[in-house]
């Protein structure tokens, strides 16, 4: 049986096919911009079927989608749910990319009550994720936003034009003109927005500011149009209208918002009429027809009561004290004023309010961060401590070789899992007249020299460890006689080499080794007994040699073990 969505579209083509959720949700994607209203009826069935038996994945990703249609629509809080059920289903994932898109539409609905701190607080959190997923056209989308909320705080209007510039030059870097388009429509917007923050501080820099506008704006309507954006087109109207208005042309501000009035009835939504009645309200009290004026500003005051939009109110109230001041109705502009007054007081403290609050809470989690980052070091140190008496108990202080502990254990484990291996005993040769003659000082340097030689020889998986004295011990892994003779060869030409001319002018050290397999012994303590006296044989034979444990020596060596 085929199951079908609310739009009358198929969703599997039979009960054991997986539905195709990757072109539902693209779908989705698309009506939420062009038509939101039809994004909903589209997403009403498929959304209950994702939540009955579709992958967790799939209710996340409609969710959202269903969250920006409501935020488009004007349904905050329907958006916030939306949002909200998007952010939890992607932290169980442990999807950074769709927390991000969660943060962004929580953002955008802040941004659309006015709650902008919170706004840019929400949209920095989502950059940071999108970041740390390393993923170049969700930060493209995200500058997008952040340059639109920019854009509504006077101080920031330079880093919304950086901000967007950036977000278009990374679309059309990834082959995106849709989204290149809807940036270049939210730069026409800064542009306009800067541009009566210009005019009212310098009227001369106004034209020059309006002119750039326009040139943004009309380049915004053409890509919107060609993109088939329709709300972005209905938008990028609306900033030329601005930017005419700017320039002093009412006549074709007065065209371009027709046609923008035109679109918006033929794809109506609540944010859009919204717009629609604030900027018409704008040029008809320019324009001196202040009647029509006060109509569209108590057209769009209703729209309002429905949206909460207290910052659109506040636009539309300025317009309104205008248009009766216009109809030189002096008791009408009076109290639109003093609506606009109250209304501008509760707004900032509303936002001296959540200011608190935010500065409250970023002070708990800085005293709680502190508090982390201090049993983070104290932990840290501990670590830190312990690590070092576990080096001290298992390392010779001088040499910073193994010492005889480790050695003794790994003889241990080796001789117990029966390893083939080789261990050798080596001396110093005539070490006395080293200490006698320059010192112990020097003799302690010749010592550390000698190890770093030793390691510098073997393998990393054998071991060199300080015996006792001037007496080292070195363990060889997985060899035979032959090739153990061949390193302690080694060795013993590498000391014989060392030029000790800073240490003891000319004077040369050797050393003598004793060397044993492991096939000819069974315990450490035989081992290295039989080394020992294969080593005692090389210094009876004049030194400076490498001599091999025999059958006779590894027996006197066990006898010397027992």
């Amino acid at each position: 049986m085929t199951t079908v969505d609310g739009a009358g579209s198929p969703l599997r083509a039979a009960d054991d096919d997986a539905p195709e959720w990757d072109a539902l949700v693209d779908d989705l994607a698309f009506l939420a911009d062009h038509d939101p209203q039809a994004c909903l009826v589209r997403a009403q069935r498929p959304l209950e079927l994702a939540r009955a038996q579709g992958p967790a994945d799939a209710e996340m990703r409609i969710s959202l989608h269903v969250g920006f249609a409501h935020l488009h629509l004007g349904h905050d809080s329907d958006a916030l749910a939306a949002a909200e059920r998007t952010a939890h289903l992607a932290q169980r994932a442990s999807d950074l990319v769709w927390q991000s898109r969660a943060l962004v539409c929580r953002g955008l609905v802040h941004h659309a009550l006015g709650h902008v701190e919170d706004a840019v607080d929400l949209l920095r959190r989502a950059v940071e994720l999108r970041r740390e997923a390393d993923d170049a056209a969700g930060t493209a989308e995200l500058l997008n936003h952040l340059g639109t909320v920019y854009t509504g705080m006077s101080q920031f209007g330079p880093e919304a034009a950086a901000v967007l510039s950036e977000s278009r030059r990374l679309w059309l870097a990834e082959g995106d003109t849709d989204q290149a388009a809807v940036a270049q429509v939210n730069l026409a917007r800064a542009f306009v927005v800067t541009g009566r923050r210009i005019a009212e501080q310098n009227p001369r820099g106004a034209l020059a500011a309006a002119r750039r506008a326009l040139t943004f704006a009309e380049q915004a309507v053409e890509e919107a149009d060609a993109a088939g954006l329709t709300r972005f087109a209905i938008d990028a109207r609306l900033a030329v209208v601005g930017a005419h208005i700017l320039a002093g042309d009412l006549a074709a501000a007065g065209v371009t918002l027709e046609a923008a009035r035109a679109m918006v009835e033929r794809f109506p939504t609540r944010n859009g009429q919204l717009a629609i009645h604030r900027e018409a309200a704008r040029w008809l009290v320019l324009t001196g027809r202040h009647d029509e004026a006060v109509a569209e500003v108590e057209a769009g005051l209703a729209l309002c009561e429905t949206l909460d939009r207290p910052g659109e109110r506040v636009e539309l109230l300025r317009s309104l004290v205008a248009a009766h001041e216009g109809r030189d109705d002096a008791p009408a502009a009076l109290g639109a004023l003093h609506e606009l007054h109250e209304l501008t007081v509760r707004l900032a403290d509303a936002v001296a309010e959540r200011r608190s609050a935010l500065l409250s809470s970023r002070l708990e989690v800085e005293r709680a961060q502190r508090t982390a980052e201090a049993e983070r070091r104290r932990a840290a140190a501990l670590e830190e401590r312990n690590a070092r008496l576990a080096w001290e108990a298992s390392h010779d202080a001088l040499t910073g070789l193994a010492n005889r502990r480790v050695l003794d254990a790994v003889l241990l484990r080796l001789t117990s899992t029966r390893a083939r291996f080789a261990v050798a005993l080596l001396d110093i040769d005539h070490f006395k007249t080293v200490n006698d003659t320059w010192s112990h000082q020097t003799g302690d340097q010749v010592l550390v020299r000698l190890a770093a030689e030793l390691r510098g020889t073997l393998r990393g998986d054998d071991l060199a460890a300080r015996y006792g004295g001037e007496e080292f011990a070195v363990v060889l892994t997985d060899v035979e006689m032959a090739t153990a003779v061949l390193v302690c060869e080694r060795m013993r030409r590498a000391v014989a080499d060392i030029d000790w001319g800073e240490l003891m002018p000319g004077h040369r050290l050797t050393i003598s080794l004793g060397v044993v397999t492991s096939d000819l012994h069974g315990t450490p303590e035989a081992l290295l007994a039989a080394a020992d006296v294969a080593l005692y044989a090389a210094k009876a034979d004049g030194r400076n040699a490498v001599r091999v444990a025999t059958a006779l020596s590894a027996a006197e060596g066990v006898a010397a073990a027992d």
